[in-house]
């Protein structure tokens, strides 16, 4: 497993995402990627199945200082009383006592962010949340959140596969000292079936999908969290660690279309440029 490492914050690169996943599905989901080998879980209170969740960690086996867990807050209702009745739910819906790390999911449009932030650093003094996080935060927004509002962010989450490239994101991020997780890096199944990304995975044996994964673990201070429902697909995500691309591969993934946005509610900030 690879690791990204940030103030005494160590999660492993690779998570299972669990969006949209809910009931048993979610259930057996997260007790297969423990099996195989996980130890990242990214859940939500927006995705509805933190109880489902809490019950395969519970089942698991697995100790939970094992485990590097998430969730997020604040979607439709982001003042300090609203995120910490979510944390109280979350943890309790996961039971567990503490989660690794707890993000601000989207930016909101109504509540100002230090009141958010400013709450949330109360659950980490607490010990409720390691570490904080943003998700879906612009390059103006993160840029508040550091020097205007002085979070301490281990994190911002944001949508990044082959097919939506955002280097100046993510450079942002790592000149404010924020780590960046990808989500949907499969591209919500544009990834799959990819003609030069299939052809990238024949020259090792991968797949398409292995080729994005493992294009975002080249990366510095990166991790990801992609979803499968299948056994054998959480397996092949996490069977990534046995070869790495060239400059060749990287060039062929350049020359990919770079609008292929899955992930635009109506409540999202106005994007950066890519």
């Amino acid at each position: 497993m690879q690791f990204v490492e940030r103030n005494g914050i160590r999660a492993p690169a690779i998570g299972l995402g669990t969006y949209p996943m809910v009931g048993e599905n979610c259930y057996r989901a997260v007790l297969w990627a423990l099996e195989a080998g996980y130890r990242h879980i990214d859940t939500a209170q927006l995705y509805g199945n933190e109880t489902d969740v809490g019950h395969a960690l519970a089942d698991s086996g697995v100790p939970r200082g094992e485990i590097f867990l998430t969730t997020k807050c604040g979607v439709f209702d982001a003042t300090p009383e609203a995120v910490m009745a979510e944390l109280d739910d979350s943890l309790a819906k996961l039971r567990t006592d503490y989660v690794d790390l707890w993000m601000f999911h989207w930016p909101s449009r109504t509540v100002p962010m230090d009141e958010t932030l400013g709450a949330m650093a109360g659950a980490r003094t607490d010990g409720r949340a390691k570490s904080l996080g943003v998700g879906n935060f612009t390059i103006p927004l993160m840029h508040e959140a550091v020097e205007v509002h002085e979070s301490d962010l281990f994190t911002n989450q944001f949508e990044s596969h082959p097919l939506l490239r955002q280097p100046r994101v993510e450079q942002a991020a790592h000149d404010l000292g924020i780590t960046v997780t990808a989500h949907s890096p499969l591209g919500r199944g544009k990834v799959p079936g990819n003609p030069v990304l299939e052809g990238i995975g024949r020259k090792y044996g991968k797949s398409a999908v292995q080729v994005a994964i493992r294009w975002q673990l080249d990366k510095p201070d990166t991790m990801l969290v992609p979803k499968s429902t299948r056994r054998d697909g959480i397996v092949e995500n996490l069977d990534v660690f046995d070869f790495t691309l060239d400059d060749d591969d990287r060039a062929a993934i350049e020359g990919l279309p770079n609008n292929q946005r899955g992930s635009d509610p109506s409540f999202g900030p106005a994007w950066d440029p890519v």
